[in-house]
Order: C-alpha cells, then structure tokens, then sequence
C-alpha cells in the first residue's frame, strides 16, 4: 500500500500549478565555528498552497491582509522553521508567506508546511471617483 502513495508523491507535482521560491538560513562550518547564513533552498518550484482559513470577520480594523495557508510540496525539500515562502499562482499573482513550520513529512506523497500571510492591504482600487 505505501508503493501506491510513493508513486503518488511523483505524480503529484505535474497537478499542482503554484511555484514557489523559499528562502531561510542553513548552517554552515567555518574552521571550528558553526555558523548561519542566509540561502534559496528551492526557485520556481512546483508546489500546492491550500488557504487554511480567511473568516472576514476576523479582518482587523487596520487594514491587514492575515490568514493561515498550508504549503503542499514534494518530501525531497528541506523546509526549516521560520523560512519566507514565495507563491506565484497559476494566475501570476506573486505573495509573501511568513512565520513558515518547519515541513512535516508524515505523509509518504508529500509534506505540509503551515505558513501565514502577514501583511498590511496594500491593494489599490481604481473606481473611477479619484481613489486610486
């Protein structure tokens, strides 16, 4: 029964149209000193991201575009905690996710990474009255 789920896990990724580009810090050696820097772990890679939860009323007054996402993707990545998540939609719509989990690989198919967008609405609507 796991062959069938491991070959799923090949099959997976020509289904899901989402790119993403993830960025964290990996260790790295210097003489005897451990140390840490900056590094894109995966670019324009095939990935799913599935919204977790957009409730309106839960919008704070300020004008904040937050909600939780789940990011599928194949158990070849290493995902650490806290890496920024870069989703291009099948649509060409670019967002940031942050504050990503460390990847969880229970799954014999792929693993899921919870992430959450975080940011201030910056989006303009032109309508013609002078708000743009």
């Amino acid at each position: 029964m796991i062959g069938a789920f491991k070959h799923m896990g090949r099959i997976l990724p020509k289904l899901w149209n989402d790119r993403v580009t993830i960025k964290g810090v990996i260790g790295v050696k210097k003489g005897v000193f451990s140390d840490s820097k900056d590094a894109t772990i995966v670019e324009n890679y095939p990935a799913k991201v599935v919204l977790g939860g957009q409730k309106t009323s839960e919008q704070s007054f300020f004008g904040t575009d937050q909600y939780d996402a789940k990011l599928l993707i194949d158990n070849s990545v290493f995902i650490p905690a806290g890496a920024d998540v870069y989703v291009t939609d099948v649509n060409g719509h670019k967002t940031k996710y942050k504050r990503a989990s460390k990847g969880y690989q229970g799954y014999a198919s792929h693993q899921e990474v919870a992430m959450v967008r975080d940011e201030k609405a910056k989006d303009v609507v032109n309508d013609g009255m002078g708000n743009n």
